[in-house]
């Protein structure tokens, strides 16, 4: 027993990352329960806590890297601590962005007005001009800033809260067409998972951004067709 709990004390320290990934499994399960439920006439505050769960879910994974960096520059005792403080502004700013989202959504209607594989299929469109454009280049450049941290006391936790809330400002700039896809498609999750399978490839694997956006117009029109036929149906 005494070596289990050594261990698991031992992994919890070297993976700083790991409380945030169970945070980020625990979302995708609570929306793949929430998927069957019918959610068109819910409110603002449920919306805007569905936003919260989808960027728990999706966006958390995204930032490993930067975790890793910050803790790295941080001293071992202040290890997960730097993490809580970074994902607080991280997620603050998604929170903030998820307000007027979450109105909108209700106000206009979305859910009633727009069926999920057409509203998914314009936000993938989106997603590829997105990809195409020159902008693209200079968000995840971006991506890439580094904060400088101070050492220790309560300067140490205002630095790491800022480096996250600014990661939350170039995250939300380099991914907004993703985050589209999931608002347009009524937080559908089967649109939730290519979402997250593109923002995955984009962040960890070279970037193609043409063969990208090739595929995901691949991926728009096949939401379009599905779409269609439904309506044709």
């Amino acid at each position: 027993m005494r070596w289990n709990e050594e261990t698991l004390e031992e992994f919890r320290w070297r993976l700083p990352e790991i409380w945030m990934l169970t945070l980020s499994a625990a979302a995708w399960l609570a929306l793949a329960a929430l998927a069957p439920i019918h959610r068109h006439d819910a409110g603002s505050t449920a919306n805007w806590g569905h936003w919260m769960l989808m960027v728990a879910a999706m966006m958390l994974p995204l930032q490993i890297d930067k975790i890793r960096l910050m803790v790295e520059r941080s001293l071992w005792s202040r290890r997960h601590r730097a993490s809580l403080g970074y994902l607080l502004g991280y997620l603050g700013v998604w929170a903030a962005l998820g307000v007027p989202l979450a109105w909108g959504f209700t106000r206009f209607h979305i859910a009633h007005r727009l069926d999920w594989r057409l509203g998914a299929a314009i936000g993938f469109l989106a997603t590829a001009a997105w990809l195409l454009s020159p902008w693209k280049v200079v968000a995840a450049r971006l991506c890439h800033w580094v904060a400088p941290l101070s050492a220790d006391g309560w300067e140490a936790d205002r630095d790491c809260i800022f480096y996250g809330s600014i990661a939350g400002c170039t995250c939300a700039l380099n991914c907004w067409p993703l985050m589209l896809v999931c608002w347009l498609s009524g937080h559908s999750f089967i649109a939730m998972l290519f979402s997250f399978s593109v923002g995955w490839i984009d962040r960890h694997f070279p970037p193609n951004y043409s063969r990208n956006a090739a595929a995901v117009t691949v991926l728009a029109s096949a939401f379009a067709i599905a779409g269609m036929l439904v309506g044709f149906a």
